[in-house]
């Protein structure tokens, strides 16, 4: 359909949502492979425990460059689509090439290199969807829901192959398939984000905006970090089948999902830092909740409360960027608040973590725990010294 009034033609009005909502379902499709089970994969091809948190913790660091210098080449040089989607074929063609190769010490070295190159994009696909939002007044929360629920059928999906006798085998393949989905989402005419540049005020101007948020968001984040590396080894190691450990991670994103799809426009209109303490006091409670060594029932509540820690918080970020923030800087913005909270919050807690654990004797769900604790103090010192008007 186009618009005849100014003889200009126009894509349908859904378009852009299309495309955002396959571009958001194929990423989030391979995260929800990657994320809790890429360390099962690793330990699987031979890397030892030790090994296999150091490839996590460098793909968590090379994420965050990736994300930084995606952003830089999608505001300078190319159009955002085709970053995107040179990302996501490389990173189909690297696992692949692991697999083939099949040596431990090249399997981590190219699962390093997978990692920065799938996440590396996401700021740019994030920044899509707003731009659709801000548009078309299509819901963010919407759209971002399917993501969710492409996880969740990657998180169950993959957990079921897992009792298979070589199941972990097959993650590269599947992986690299669902990349090839992305290249192809994040191609054609209807990538269309705003036309950014750099303007040293406009990104003094967001920093003033989200500065006073890092602080708590990047400890937020990094309380997650032994959840995101180790949960499911975790899990496997305290009595959970492997067929199961695709339900407990498919119970947080179906939690995240009914956020997104139902609850996401009154989230958007709850202060950003108020609903930041909310979501700091939910992972508080999930993370002593699993340091009792639950059940699986009770691992599952827990897993309920990914709803906020990690959805409620996103949304906050979203929030900010999309509606105080200038558009031109929305790249910029996206890729610096990802880069912080992946460098910074799991690059840098995933890195101290066995020596945390070692110097401490703690449970490291305590860690995580005490870590969050840090974020809501934080955020309530912050309001004593700077009441909110």
């Amino acid at each position: 359909m186009s618009s005849p009034s100014d003889g200009v033609s126009r894509p349908a009005g859904d378009h852009g949502r299309l495309r955002a909502v396959a571009a958001l379902s194929a990423h989030y499709g391979v995260s929800g492979i990657l994320t809790p089970y890429l360390p099962v994969w690793l330990a699987a091809s031979g890397l030892a425990a030790d090994a296999v948190g150091w490839t996590m913790a460098a793909g968590f660091a090379l994420r965050a460059v990736c994300i930084l210098g995606f952003g830089m080449v999608a505001t300078l040089l190319l159009p955002a689509g085709g970053v995107a989607a040179g990302a996501a074929l490389a990173a189909a063609l690297v696992l692949v090439a692991a697999t083939l190769i099949a040596d431990p010490g090249t399997v981590g070295l190219l699962s390093v290199l997978a990692v920065g190159l799938v996440y590396g994009s996401i700021p740019l696909i994030e920044s899509f969807a707003n731009t659709v939002t801000l548009r078309s007044g299509h819901g963010y929360g919407r759209m971002r829901a399917w993501g969710s629920f492409a996880f969740m059928i990657g998180n169950v999906g993959m957990g079921a192959l897992l009792v298979l006798p070589h199941g972990a085998a097959l993650l590269p393949y599947i992986t690299a398939g669902l990349l090839l989905c992305l290249c192809l989402s994040v191609l054609g005419p209807s990538w269309q984000p705003p036309t950014p540049r750099l303007d040293p005020r406009a990104a003094a101007a967001a920093l003033a905006v989200a500065g006073p948020l890092l602080a708590p968001a990047l400890l937020l984040q990094a309380s997650h970090a032994f959840y995101y590396s180790f949960g499911t080894i975790w899990w496997i190691d305290h009595g959970v089948a492997k067929g199961s450990t695709g339900i407990v991670w498919g119970a947080a994103v179906a939690a995240e999902i009914v956020v997104y799809r139902y609850a996401a426009r009154r989230l958007e209109r709850i202060p950003p830092a108020t609903l930041l303490a909310v979501c700091c006091v939910v992972a508080i409670g999930r993370w002593l909740l699993l340091a009792t060594d639950p059940p699986l029932p009770l691992i599952i509540l827990s897993q309920f409360g990914h709803a906020m820690t990690f959805g409620g918080a996103y949304l906050a970020a979203q929030t900010v960027i999309r509606t105080r923030i200038r558009p031109e800087v929305h790249y910029m913005a996206q890729a610096g608040y990802a880069f912080l909270t992946t460098f910074v919050g799991l690059a840098g807690t995933t890195a101290l973590m066995p020596w945390a654990m070692r110097v401490t004797s703690a449970d490291p769900w305590l860690l995580m725990a005490a870590i969050a604790t840090a974020a809501l103090a934080w955020l309530g010192l912050a309001r004593i010294v700077r009441p909110a008007p």
